[in-house]
């Protein structure tokens, strides 16, 4: 049964008011709090905080957008971005009527879930960086020194989980909340938030076949957020693995030029070196089934 009793309790605030043109007047105006949030971020962070980070000193806002991550300063106004994008998720809402917190979804085992899906994810890291070991495939490229990776975590940790819990919030959160409200179908409210999603991390600057690839990853990722969201009946589980699955990617083992600033190691490869990268992900996707399926048991 792919609406069980929590997922009803998760979508229930959404049936108030479940009218599509709602959807569509919140989701236009909840792509303009975003970008004009994220512009005021890139506008007026940078000069504030060239204070603290010195590699920022004379950039603008569109340099900043070509810089792909590749300091601490850079990577800390980006993910600043999204703190509009939290916001947004919430105007969305408000056109239904309904409260910040509904977007969460009910409160019950939130803490357990979401620490459950670290846990997951991070034991499932630790045992594919051993084999990496054993089998002698690894070969990461220092990338801070360990002290200052350890300073930069105080505030990086923070904004990592805004930035996450924003993505989440949007995507299964308001976007799968209303769609299921509004249609039975779960193509429409379990896929196409995913697909949208996915495309949101597509690059034409990459190889096609690679960017494809990614946006297939990204999508499957957003697809099994949602199956858990669905069997639980509240972001937590969600938001657990999309955090430490970017913790690990962007701020333990980075791709040297892509939003990897913050990375304590460098992957001993670039965006291109495609056919390493398709092998990596290939991986990736089969380690990340995984995943889904034990947490799914964890989480009954």
């Amino acid at each position: 049964m792919l609406r069980t009793p929590a997922f009803e309790a998760f979508i229930a605030p959404a049936r108030v008011y479940p009218a599509f043109w709602r959807i569509v007047v919140a989701t236009i105006t909840g792509f303009a709090v975003y970008m004009m949030g994220a512009a005021i971020v890139l506008w007026f962070g940078i000069k504030p905080l060239a204070r603290i980070f010195p590699e920022l000193e004379g950039m603008d806002a569109f340099m900043l957008l070509y810089a792909n991550g590749s300091s601490p300063g850079q990577m800390a106004l980006i993910l600043a971005t999204f703190i509009p994008m939290g916001l947004a998720a919430f105007a969305m809402a408000a056109w239904h009527w309904r409260g910040p917190l509904t977007v969460f979804g009910p409160p019950q085992g939130f803490a357990r879930n979401f620490f459950i899906a670290i846990a997951i994810l991070a034991a499932a890291n630790v045992i594919f960086f051993i084999v990496e070991q054993v089998i002698g495939t690894a070969d990461y490229v220092p990338n801070l020194a360990f002290g200052t990776w350890a300073k930069h975590l105080i505030w990086a940790i923070p904004l990592l989980f805004i930035q996450t819990t924003s993505e989440e919030l949007v995507f299964r959160g308001y976007f799968q909340q209303q769609l299921a409200a509004r249609f039975n179908n779960p193509i429409i409210w379990m896929v196409m938030p995913s697909l949208l999603f996915g495309l949101g991390h597509y690059d034409d600057t990459i190889d096609p076949i690679l960017a494809l690839l990614i946006v297939f990853a990204t999508t499957l990722f957003g697809v099994i957020a949602a199956d858990l969201t669905r069997v639980t009946g509240n972001l937590a589980a969600a938001m657990g693995l999309h955090f430490a699955n970017n913790f690990v990617a962007l701020l333990l083992v980075g791709v040297p030029g892509e939003l990897s600033g913050l990375a304590l190691y460098h992957a001993p490869f670039t965006m291109e070196d495609t056919s390493i990268l398709i092998n990596y992900i290939v991986l990736d996707i089969a380690v990340l089934l995984l995943i889904w399926a034990v947490t799914r048991r964890m989480l009954r």
